[in-house]
């Protein structure tokens, strides 16, 4: 009877033992399969950025041509007809800058969401700023040899702790939807620390974010639609958006 008892207790210790190992392998292979899945996310996620900022590369490197294709085109046309040479440079000039808006906003959708190339992205918005001042730049002087055809606006802002920067921007969005090629905003992020940045914000008096400079003024704070379509259209009174 002891015997038996004792092969009955045994039996009882194992199938216990069984039971735990089994419960044991379960919990492991589960926690392998939930390894296995994040290493798989986290490799997928990796590569989509490494495509989207190859991709932001590529088109920052075609802006950067198209910018030095204007410079020369300027020392080209400057010894041929004004007429032809003025439409010409506006022209591509309105294109770079279009392309330099859908830039912008893809930067800011990878600012926002990119966790492991962030110091590739900065890199890439370091390169887009001096190219939007350099963009900037051309414009004011196509503007001074051909007289002005566009409204040029500065816009100086700050991603940290700024409300008023996405009030602003918001305002300055729905007017560029409206006066289209005919305004041209250029926002500089003097959070990235170039030289030229800091030279534009002295000559400009910018002391606080937000701040905007049109024809050579400087605004700040939120500057309100309604003021700033009676500020474009005091430069431009013949356009349909004006009348």
């Amino acid at each position: 009877m002891a015997d038996r008892s004792g092969n009955k207790e045994e039996r009882k210790e194992e199938k216990k033992y069984e039971e735990k190992r089994y419960t044991t392998g379960l919990y492991l292979k589960a926690f392998a399969i939930s390894v296995a899945i994040f290493s798989c996310g986290l490799l997928i996620g990796i590569y989509i950025e490494n495509f989207f900022t190859s991709d932001l590369s590529a088109r920052t490197a075609v802006i950067e041509n198209s910018v030095r294709e204007i410079e020369l085109e300027m020392l080209y046309f400057q010894d041929l007809s004004d007429t032809y040479s003025c439409d010409f440079l506006s022209a591509v000039i309105v294109k770079t800058n279009s392309n330099l808006d859908t830039l912008a906003q893809e930067l800011q959708y990878s600012e926002k969401n990119i966790l492991f190339t962030k110091e590739t992205i900065r890199n890439i918005k370091m390169t887009y700023t001096s190219l939007l001042i350099k963009d900037w730049l051309l414009q004011e002087k196509v503007k001074k040899s051909c007289g002005a055809d566009a409204v040029t606006v500065l816009y100086f802002y700050t991603t940290e702790s700024c409300d008023d920067c996405v009030t602003q921007g918001d305002v300055l969005t729905l007017l560029k939807d409206t006066f289209k090629e005919k305004l041209m905003v250029f926002p500089i992020d003097t959070q990235i620390d170039i030289s030229m940045t800091k030279i534009l914000m002295d000559r400009f008096n910018v002391t606080a974010m937000p701040s905007i400079v049109i024809n050579g003024e400087t605004y700040t704070g939120v500057i309100g639609k309604d003021e700033l379509t009676g500020t474009i259209c005091e430069q431009l009174p013949g356009i349909d958006e004006c009348k």
